[in-house]
């Protein structure tokens, strides 16, 4: 609504006839937010004697005291000649409904420098929210993937609209459910709509929203509100982890796909290359990686030679929308030299014959060994042999082998062979195994006179590292040392290495003798050994010739005492015999 009223100009010099003659207003009923121009039109008289110079043109809030607020202000219009006028656009805008009372002031003077000259004119504007209101909402989007948008209608009119259809359009942007009817929308009512948009190109894309409608009154019209929206190119991020790798020996790598893209992707492929990189397991299909979750797969990469190497993994997916995008990630891998170095530790148990050499695998090197098989070579001795499967880098293996000695000495030679990195290895070391055959000593010997006769009693010792079978020892029948019983010989049996078995043995004498001698026979591998021990028996031959006088210096009679007491006891030991074998034979000889 425009109201307005005509003043007479005042003019300040007779000769210029000047005044605003009217004011045109665009638009006509404006609305929040819309540019509003307000035409003055100065309109010289021709009755003026003079044209009119137009200094100032403003536009101020009416009655708002000597210091008004100002709208718009032009300064230095120009000459209007006399029988002219002059438009002059003033602009200004309200963001709220309502009415506004405004005031155009004109200033000017005549143009030979005759007085000034102020004109005025009253505008009063009415601001009606008279149009349905759109509210566009779009978040910014992911090159080729879907996203969602929504469209709310607002009816602030005094009256419902009817016929309403909503329409969505994008440049360059595909709008899947574009069109919607919403048929009648109240008064002070409103109505959101969702909407699918895709924009398959990166950068700024502009989705605009139609309102069609019907007022009560039946007039057709139409709004529309627009917003940009900003659409990047994301992708899929990929992670490649390659753990230390050494030259020519395989190793385990990994690629994780982490999808952030706001969406599923979907026939998702993946596949692994490298640059002087041979990779096995090199592909993996993924059916569905949803958003904000994460798949990983697994390849085995092997560097032809050391140094720096480039590992290339490409993922290929369909977005929601059915485009099918690309993206690829490389990373530098650093291959160490391969360093082999494998020692033999060997260690010997010693014994007999049968012997065994322990064989520790000391893996120094940087490369796990695999295919491990040590084995062992000698002339004089049969080595086994053992197999390994792994010995990883820094780490030991130990095995056994059994060997059997043809010899008293055998040098052995040990050889590993080994897979590591491709290629194999050998290392070797040597050791010698040594055996003393059983032999027989007589130790811890002593001799005393007992029941006229002289009691020999030692132990038959092994001095060597294999059992002695068979051993028997006896004295020997000389011309004054004659065996006699209960043990003429003594055949202790077998000793094993390093180890003893006790005897006893008897001998008569004829007189006093210094020594008596000890047969020893014993079996060693099969073979069989002879010697003769004297042992010394001068003490004890003497005191045996001596007889039972030996002891009277210690106490004279007991001796006559103790021989009957010795002869009631052999008595008694034979009557006792005699009453157990009859009761034995009784038990029908058990």
């Amino acid at each position: 609504m425009l109201a307005v009223a005509s003043l007479p100009a005042v003019a300040a010099a007779t000769s210029v006839d000047v005044t605003v003659s009217s004011v045109e207003v665009t638009p006509a009923e404006p609305v929040p937010g819309d540019e509003i121009t307000i035409e003055p039109t100065i309109e010289n008289f021709g009755s003026s004697s003079a044209g009119y110079f137009v200094d100032r043109v403003r536009l101020i809030k009416a009655d708002d005291g000597p210091d008004p607020k100002e709208y718009d202000d032009i300064k230095n219009v120009g000459t209007i000649p006399a029988g002219s006028d002059r438009t002059v656009p003033l602009s200004v805008s309200f963001d709220e409904p309502g009415t506004y009372d405004l005031q155009v002031n004109v200033s000017g003077r005549g143009a030979e420098g005759e007085g000034v000259t102020r004109l005025s004119y009253p505008v009063t504007l009415t601001v009606e929210q008279r149009y349905p209101q759109l509210d566009v909402d779009a978040n910014d989007s992911v090159a080729g993937v879907r996203a969602d948008g929504s469209v709310t209608v607002a009816n602030s009119l005094s009256a419902p609209i009817e016929s309403v259809e909503l329409t969505v359009d994008g440049e360059n942007v595909t709008v899947t459910n574009r069109r919607e009817v919403l048929a009648t929308v109240g008064s002070n009512a409103s109505r959101s709509i969702e909407f699918d948009y895709r924009a398959d190109d990166p950068g700024r894309h502009r989705v605009t929203a139609t309102l069609t409608y019907t007022t009560a009154g039946g007039v057709t019209d139409t709004v529309t509100d627009t917003v940009t929206v900003r659409t990047e190119r994301e992708r899929p991020q990929l992670d490649i982890d390659t753990n230390t790798s050494i030259a020519g020996l395989e190793s385990d790598g990994t690629v994780t796909v982490a999808n952030g893209l706001g969406a599923p992707v979907t026939n998702a492929e993946l596949t692994v290359a490298g640059d002087g990189v041979a990779v096995r397991n090199d592909r993996s299909v993924f059916t569905r990686v949803a958003d904000g979750e994460s798949a990983t797969a697994a390849f085995d990469f092997r560097p032809s030679s050391a140094g720096d190497h480039e590992v290339t993994a490409t993922l290929s997916y369909s977005t929601p929308g059915g485009a099918t995008r690309t993206v690829t990630e490389t990373v530098t891998l650093q291959a160490d030299p391969l360093r082999d170095s494998v020692a033999l530790d060997l260690n010997t148990r010693e014994g007999g014959n049968s012997q065994a050499v322990t064989v520790s695998v000391l893996n120094g090197g940087n490369a796990p060994i695999d295919n491990v098989s040590v084995r062992a070579t000698s002339p004089n001795a049969s080595v086994g042999q053992a197999l390994v499967d792994r010995v990883a880098a820094g780490e030991s293996r130990t095995v056994r082998l059994n060997a059997t000695l043809s010899a008293d000495r055998a040098a052995v030679d040990v050889v590993a062979t080994y897979d590591v990195a491709r290629q194999r290895g050998e290392a070797t070391a040597s050791t010698a195994l040594t055996q003393t055959p059983g032999t027989i000593g007589l130790t811890g010997l002593e001799v005393v006179p007992e029941g006229g006769r002289l009691r020999i009693s030692g132990s038959a010792s092994n001095l060597g590292t294999t059992d002695a079978q068979s051993v028997l020892v006896g004295v020997v029948d000389t011309d004054r040392v004659t065996p006699t019983a209960p043990n003429r010989e003594y055949f202790v049996g077998t000793v094993p290495a390093s180890d003893f078995v006790s005897f006893d043995v008897y001998a008569a004498t004829e007189g006093n003798v210094s020594t008596v001698p000890l047969r020893v026979e014993y079996l060693v591998d099969g073979q069989r050994y002879t010697r003769t021990v004297e042992v010394d028996a001068a003490g004890a031959s003497r005191a045996l010739a001596a007889g039972p006088d030996i002891d009277r210096s210690s106490g004279g009679g007991g001796g006559g005492f103790l021989l009957p007491l010795a002869v009631g006891a052999v008595v008694v030991v034979g009557v006792l015999a005699v009453v157990v074998r009859a009761w034995r034979n009784s038990r029908g000889g058990n």
